[in-house]
């Protein structure tokens, strides 16, 4: 667990985080601010759409309304309102996606798919959407941000890990070791992925262990892409293993 008050290094890394791009440059919406709210609305999108599909839109609309909702983020000045005081990302998302869907000529807008502009993949959303309606049918709305924003961060960081495994020509290593992420019992046994990777049983609790930490960081990596100071990301990983501990049994790593 990181200290309140990192140091200067670790200040100065943060500094080129997703949120950190937005809040510095978004009053003149430059291209590192553009880049930093892509950034974002990549990790964001899904769980405003559950969001909008728990609230009661129905499939169409609220892909509409996911697609035209960021692509107004990204070409108005709403950056200019963003500002640490007002909390996390997805509470300032939520906050102006309220505003927008109150609006009803803002609505009707918003209808029409972003005037062309489609930088939200359609398909994945439908080949979500099956799971996300029966894995989540007793959440409520803000709820289901959060479950699917801690399923997205799990994606990403496995994501990275999968690929610093591949880098390293040790994909078939990370496949073999992958089972034992999710937390729970494994659907193979230390023997087994010691036999398949081929290294002793004692070597492989070692490799278990390190990849553990390695996701684990992968993870503090991608939560810190969407908070704006170092300090923040000790309180949004312990809002991440909250989710978690009520929802995880519904996500799928």
């Amino acid at each position: 667990m990181a200290a309140a008050h990192a140091p200067p290094e670790t200040d100065a890394r943060f500094a080129e985080t997703a949120w950190s791009v937005v809040l510095a440059a978004g009053a003149e919406t430059p291209a590192r601010a553009r880049d930093g709210m892509a950034q974002l609305c990549r990790i964001y999108w899904r769980p405003i759409y559950a969001y909008l599909r728990r609230t009661g839109y129905a499939k169409q609309e609220a892909e509409d309304l996911t697609q035209s909702f960021f692509q107004h983020l990204l070409e108005n000045d709403t950056l200019r309102r963003a500002s640490r005081e007002k909390g996390r990302f997805r509470s300032f998302l939520l906050g102006a996606l309220k505003v927008c869907l109150s609006d009803e000529q803002a609505r009707r807008r918003t209808l029409k798919r972003g005037g062309g502009a489609q930088f939200i993949s359609i398909d994945e959303l439908e080949a979500g959407e099956l799971h996300h309606l029966r894995a989540f049918h007793e959440a409520a709305p803000d709820e289901i941000l959060d479950a699917r924003w801690v399923s997205v961060i799990l994606e990403r960081a496995l994501t990275k890990v999968r690929g610093e495994f591949s880098a390293e020509g040790k994909a078939e290593t990370f496949e073999a070791l992958s089972a034992f992420l999710s937390g729970e019992k494994a659907s193979i046994s230390y023997e087994e992925a010691a036999e398949t990777t081929g290294v002793s049983l004692g070597a492989i609790k070692t490799h278990i262990h390190r990849l553990r930490r390695q996701f684990a960081a992968a993870v503090r990596y991608e939560i810190m892409q969407t908070v704006s100071a170092p300090h923040e990301v000790d309180d949004e990983l312990r809002h991440f293993r909250d989710v978690f501990a009520r929802f995880g049994h519904q996500q799928a790593i």
